[in-house]
């Protein structure tokens, strides 16, 4: 892969045109106040804008805020040339589609396009795996350890997995390790449901649940119910509803006769009052004149009549709600007389509910052994696969020690070539690199690279570049592309700095690979060696450094940063 150009068609946006080798974006300090800073410039932006490109995820609070602040800033292009053909990648960050030579790609597809144009398709490694281990950039824990190039924790599987590929270990044996111990892992989170199940089993005994099955069939076998067992049932049932009914009906009886028993209370011999009468005659003769009339001892004696009607009405239908209700009342005794008599025969008979009962009995004891059954089947097949699982565990863990020793030949070259590069930064020191078997880890083997703290400062940059450099050695052909940000140098001396430049100076000049890099002042200041203090590098080396800045972003005014603004 080459890059060729990185634009935008905001025009604020200073255009990257990258080298065919080395390509460095430059931060530069214009002012003497020292208050002012060439980060926050845009040089570790460079970086990061190819990875956001190249289909990079915005995980960061501080990715995030950028992917807001691009949203609205313009159309970004990406050129690149691999094998032989141009690919110009054009992204919108206000949405999620890409457009690889003007073919539409929504962002679920777009990495797998770029598989396919890196021809990752079939392998191990994606191609934003293979981006991330060759080129860092800046943030997480991409500059934590020698082996975190992908952003993650340094036990992360996956990460572990690709660095054992590109270091040219047989990862088969890896593979294996990592689904015996995902099952073992599944079989561990299934282990608390697995212990409930032995306690069912240890608290109910299968035998003896069994034999209470036993006992209840032969007595549901040998259970005699009598033959009128069924009809007397029946008239049981059906007295019950007749008694029922007969209650019911006296109940309404007494309320009627409750009710004309008080009206009767209230029926007494009520004289109608004459004086009252013969006002009201006499008011009727004033309008009705001599039409109407009544004599009024007739009035008094008729309303009497009719009070005494009633009541003698009254008298005779309470008496006879009486007798009925004293029927019904007979009646019930009777029924219930009967229904008892009745109820105490099914009880010498053998009642078909303890029949029910008994075999409702069996079946929930069957269900019982049903289901301790199935635990018991369970937990049999959890220990045989866990036991399967531990030995397979164990095999590959033996495996893995005969790879090693069958391997030690290679495996010394890997930590010889190591060494030789770290050696071009220590005199005295090598360091190691080793390849060991883990006590139980997924990935199988660690890695352990080291420098001698005593070597001098800045070992782990150091060990990182060093580790970079020998998976790039070993992996030529895959992508042909590095790239470090600047925090690399923090804490190197000018030595270490100078010496960086110089080993990428002879890759690139001696292989096909091209190398992008962000600098500081300071730091570049120091590699030029402008008072020959060091002599790290020749001139013609020096004059190839200078030649290979593309872009120089200044402190100096947001216009001279790389968005040509300040979006912080």
């Amino acid at each position: 892969m080459k890059l060729l150009r990185l634009r935008s068609t905001n025009q604020k946006f200073k255009t990257l045109e990258f080298n065919e080798g080395l390509s460095i974006v430059a931060g530069l300090q214009k002012t003497d106040d020292t208050k002012e800073s060439i980060n926050s410039i845009g040089k570790s932006l460079s970086l990061k804008m190819v990875h956001f490109m190249l289909g990079a995820s915005f995980n960061s609070k501080e990715d995030k805020k950028l992917k807001d602040y691009l949203s609205s800033y313009g159309l970004f292009y990406l050129e690149l040339e691999h094998n032989d053909k141009e690919y110009i990648i054009e992204k919108d960050f206000n949405n999620s589609k890409y457009y690889i030579n003007n073919e539409k790609i929504n962002s679920k597809e777009y990495r797998e396009k770029l598989n396919e144009i890196f021809s990752q398709q079939n392998s191990k490694i994606s191609f934003r795996q293979l981006l991330n281990c060759f080129a860092r950039r800046y943030g997480e824990t991409y500059y934590t350890n020698s082996l975190t190039q992908q952003g993650r924790p340094l036990e992360d599987y996956q990460q572990r997995f690709i660095n054992l590929l590109l270091l040219g270990v047989d990862t088969s044996l890896v593979e294996e390790k990592y689904q015996v111990k995902e099952k073992l892992s599944k079989l561990e989170s299934a282990s608390k449901a697995i212990k409930g199940y032995e306690k069912e089993l240890d608290k109910n005994n299968l035998k003896d649940l069994q034999d209470e099955i036993n006992n209840l069939i032969n007595k549901k076998e040998n259970f005699i119910i009598a033959e009128s067992y069924g009809e007397l049932k029946k008239q049981a049932d059906k007295l019950t509803s007749t008694i029922n009914e007969l209650r019911n009906n006296r109940f309404f009886l007494e309320q009627r006769l409750e009710k004309k028993d008080g009206i009767l209370k209230d029926s007494g011999n009520i004289n109608i009052d004459i004086g009252q009468i013969e006002s009201i005659y006499n008011e009727a003769k004033f309008f009705f004149e001599k039409d109407v009339y009544k004599r009024l001892k007739d009035a008094q004696c008729f309303h009497n009549s009719l009070i005494e009607n009633r009541k003698n009405r009254l008298f005779s239908e309470t008496k006879e709600l009486r007798l009925k209700i004293k029927e019904v009342s007979n009646n019930i005794k009777i029924n219930s007389t009967q229904r008892d008599y009745i109820l105490k025969d099914l009880d010498d008979k053998g009642a078909l509910e303890e029949y029910n009962s008994i075999t409702e009995r069996i079946k929930t004891l069957e269900l019982e052994v049903q289901h301790l059954k199935k635990y018991e089947t369970i937990l049999h097949d959890f220990k045989k696969d866990k036991s399967k699982l531990t030995i397979q565990n164990t095999q590959i863990t033996e495996k893995s020690i005969l790879y090693l020793e069958a391997q030690k030949n290679y495996l010394d070259v890997l930590e010889d070539k190591f060494r030789n590069i770290v050696k071009r930064f220590y005199d005295n020191h090598g360091g190691s690199l080793k390849i060991k078997d883990t006590k139980d880890a997924k990935y199988l083997f660690d890695i352990l690279a080291n420098i001698p703290k005593d070597a001098g400062q800045a070992v782990g940059e150091v060990k990182l570049f060093c580790y970079d450099i020998l998976l790039y050695q070993l992996n030529k052909d895959l992508l042909s592309f590095m790239a470090h940000d600047g925090c690399i140098f923090s804490e190197m001396d000018s030595r270490q700095k100078s010496t960086i430049l110089k080993i990428i100076l002879e890759l690139t000049k001696e292989n096909d690979l091209q190398y992008f890099l962000n600098i500081g002042q300071n730091t570049l200041n120091e590699i030029l060696d402008s008072e020959d203090k060091i002599n790290i590098l020749s001139s013609e080396e020096k004059k190839r450094v200078k030649g290979a800045v593309i872009l120089e972003l200044y402190d100096k005014n947001s216009e001279n940063w790389l968005f040509g603004e300040s979006f912080s």
